[in-house]
């Protein structure tokens, strides 16, 4: 009797909510829906498939082991048209946080550390050339370095996927922290990102050599 009850109560609950289905239906009310909000969208690229370090530069990892890296599009976009200076060349090894790039502009320089240890294989000469392309193809020639990697265990150290996503969505929080703080920078942190705006492009390039100084050690000096 108990099971015939259960079975009951099942049948009559199935055919009410088929009845309110079409009573629905008739009367053209849509089903109620859960509006799903779409994820912010970034100020900068950061593509899937793509490490990045702390320190401002990108890796990408290629099935021989060896990888390519640049400078991210957080720097990039600070700067206007800078001169690139390679400090490493072919051959040679370079250690983790030792510098391996300069970016000038405007009579100032900011140093880019190596994100990993490895050798030298190649550098990209065309960046030198054209340094527009670090904003119109970071990603396919706008590298620097071509590295064999000492392991690529080191990779493990780096972020990858959602991490650089809350990661870099932090830093433009941090920056207009750090020129808030900074004598001579009072309009440059209001510019930075107005709305949920991207950055000005060139944003530092006539900043007073303390923002300069100030955005070496804070962002591209990893700890």
């Amino acid at each position: 009797m108990t099971v015939l009850l259960v079975l009951v109560t099942i049948l009559f609950f199935l055919g009410l909510d088929w009845a309110v289905r079409r009573s629905r239906e008739r009367k053209g009310i849509a089903a109620p829906t859960v509006a799903v909000s779409p994820p912010p969208a970034l100020p900068v690229r950061i593509p899937d498939g793509i490490f990045f370090a702390r320190s401002h530069t990108w890796l990408n990892l290629f099935p021989s082991g060896k990888v390519r890296l640049g400078v991210d599009d957080f720097v990039g976009r600070l700067l206007e048209n800078p001169t690139i200076v390679y400090l490493k060349k072919a051959g040679e090894h370079v250690n983790r946080g030792e510098p391996m790039l300069l970016l000038k502009e405007n009579g100032h320089a900011l140093t880019v550390r190596a994100p990993i240890s490895g050798t030298i294989l190649s550098d990209n000469p065309d960046l030198t050339e054209h340094p527009e392309k670090m904003r119109e193809m970071l990603f396919s020639d706008g590298w620097a370095y071509t590295v064999k990697p000492d392991a690529t265990t080191q990779l493990r150290t780096l972020l990858f996927g959602e991490e650089s996503h809350h990661w870099i969505q932090g830093e433009f929080a941090r920056l207009r922290d750090v020129l808030a703080g900074v004598k001579g920078a009072e309009g440059l942190a209001p510019a930075l990102l107005q709305d949920g705006g991207v950055p000005v492009s060139g944003l530092i390039r006539t900043a007073p050599d303390e923002v300069w100084h100030r955005f070496e050690h804070e962002f591209l000096t990893e700890a």
